[in-house]
């Protein structure tokens, strides 16, 4: 006697299948904003403990000479504080010592910091001066002038409208901030522009001129702390705003690639995320005895 029998099979129809795939989109769609937002929220963290950490360097430099990282007065030429910034001024309080002694014999032996060997440092990335939002710094960049450069998301801040600010020549001692360590800002988040004409972490001078930060203008117009170009057409008033890295004149204001705002840290050694709308303030926080009085935002 024969028999039939029914061969099930089992699978997804068609119109199953697209169903499947039309819920996974929309999964992955309401998934991924929340990813980005853990991701840029990580890493204005990790930038802000990086302040924070270099803020305990600056005290640290503080109770060893008395004063914050500037060039010494009457310093010959071929010493570190006339050569290098203030970020490599304080190697040693961020356990970097072993590269701190080869700058200083760099120093002594070549007065460019930008020739590597032996500024080793010229070259070498520091990953505490690196925000994680910024992936291009990981590794050092050949800028247009040919020359491989390590570079830092961060700059100190000298003033605002003619009134001096923390890090500035010659070396402020912390009692000289009388409008409140809690109330002035001394270092700021500003990513280098695509051109690399900015940002330098190791060098005081780059072809002749500064690199120290140094808030000017009307409001919180920052300097860019490596190489002017001549013809770069830049027009200020710089403030405080969102800004873009193609835009090389983005240089000379604070701003930063996380979402909203910057990080800032303040004298007393505290860092904390300023909204773009804080710009107001920004000028009378970059001043340290400005007599402004200052309330910042919750």
């Amino acid at each position: 006697m024969c028999r039939s029998y029914r061969i099930s099979r089992d699978g997804f129809s068609l119109a199953e299948l697209l169903i499947v795939i039309g819920t996974m989109g929309i999964l992955l769609g309401l998934l991924l904003p929340g990813v980005q937002q853990t991701r840029a929220t990580a890493a204005r963290l990790s930038c802000l403990s990086n302040l924070k950490q270099i803020g305990l360097a600056l005290h640290g430099y503080h109770d060893v000479h008395g004063r914050l990282p500037a060039p010494l007065p009457g310093a010959k030429l071929n010493d570190p504080s006339v050569l290098l910034n203030w970020m490599a001024l304080i190697l040693p309080q961020i356990e970097q010592e072993a590269l701190w002694k080869a700058s200083v014999a760099a120093c002594q032996a070549e007065p460019r910091p930008w020739i590597n060997p032996p500024h080793l440092g010229f070259a070498t990335i520091i990953k505490l001066y690196v925000c994680r939002a910024d992936s291009r710094l990981t590794n050092p960049l050949l800028d247009r002038d040919g020359i491989t450069s390590a570079f830092t998301s961060y700059t100190g801040v000298a003033g605002s409208q003619g009134k001096p600010g923390v890090i500035v020549q010659p070396g402020i001692r912390l009692i000289h901030i009388t409008d409140g360590m809690s109330n002035t800002i001394m270092v700021g988040e500003r990513p280098p522009p695509a051109t690399l004409q900015a940002g330098h972490w190791y060098n005081r001078n780059y072809f002749g001129t500064g690199a120290f930060g140094l808030l000017r203008g009307p409001d919180s117009a920052l300097m860019e702390d490596g190489a002017v170009y001549p013809n770069d057409n830049c027009n200020g008033p710089f403030r405080f705003g969102p800004g873009n890295i193609e835009n090389p004149c983005d240089r000379y204001h604070f701003w930063s690639l996380h979402p909203g705002g910057a990080n800032f840290l303040f004298a007393d050694g505290s860092a904390r995320y300023l909204p773009y709308s804080a710009q107001p303030l920004l000028a009378a926080l970059a001043s340290r005895a400005g007599g402004e009085v200052v309330s910042l935002p919750d």
